[in-house]
Order: C-alpha cells, then sequence, then structure tokens
C-alpha cells in the first residue's frame, strides 16, 4: 500500500501493510517506527477518527503495538552547540593548566 498522509500532531504519514498486519509509521518530530498485530478493522478504525481524536486514538490503540522506534537525527544546531560547548571547555582547561 502507499503512504497515507495523517493529519494529527504527533504523526505525518502511516502506511499499511495488509500482508503481514504491519504499520510503518512517520512521526511528525522526524522519527519512524514500526507496528505489527495491527488489524485492519484498528487501522479503518483510525483513519475515521476526527483529526482532534487521532492524537489519543493512536496513543492508546496503536502505540502499545509499536515493535520498533527510530528517534530523529540529531539536529545540526545541536550537534553545533555541543562542539562549540567542547572547544569552550578545551579553552578553559588549557588556560588552566
Amino acid at each position: 500500500m502507499t503512504w497515507t498522509s495523517f493529519e494529527c500532531h504527533k504523526v505525518r504519514k502511516v502506511k499499511y501493510n495488509e500482508s503481514d498486519r504491519s504499520l510503518e509509521i512517520l512521526y511528525a518530530d522526524g522519527g519512524s517506527g514500526q507496528a505489527s498485530g495491527i488489524t485492519k478493522s484498528r487501522y479503518v478504525q483510525l483513519m475515521a477518527a476526527r483529526p482532534e481524536d487521532r492524537d489519543i486514538f493512536f496513543q492508546n490503540i496503536i502505540e502499545p503495538y509499536v515493535v520498533a522506534r527510530r528517534k530523529p537525527p540529531l539536529a545540526p544546531a545541536t550537534i553545533l552547540k555541543f562542539a562549540a560547548a567542547a572547544l569552550l571547555l578545551a579553552v578553559f582547561l588549557w588556560f588552566l593548566f
């Protein structure tokens, strides 16, 4: 099946695979995940839920079945902040000794 855009605060897109009853998930924060054991009726319920109720439905009904979740990669700004802090620490220690 193809990716389905999903209007929700937590999830951006989902893709249901009927043959192995799995749901691939692209989270709004950039991460991804996979849920297994999701029946077709649960998937249909998820798609039929009102947009304001989908976050709660997803959290209570789908998230317990998530078997793999990848966090989003670190943002370049976060890496730069860490590198700047390490550089400042190195300079401080150089002046200290």
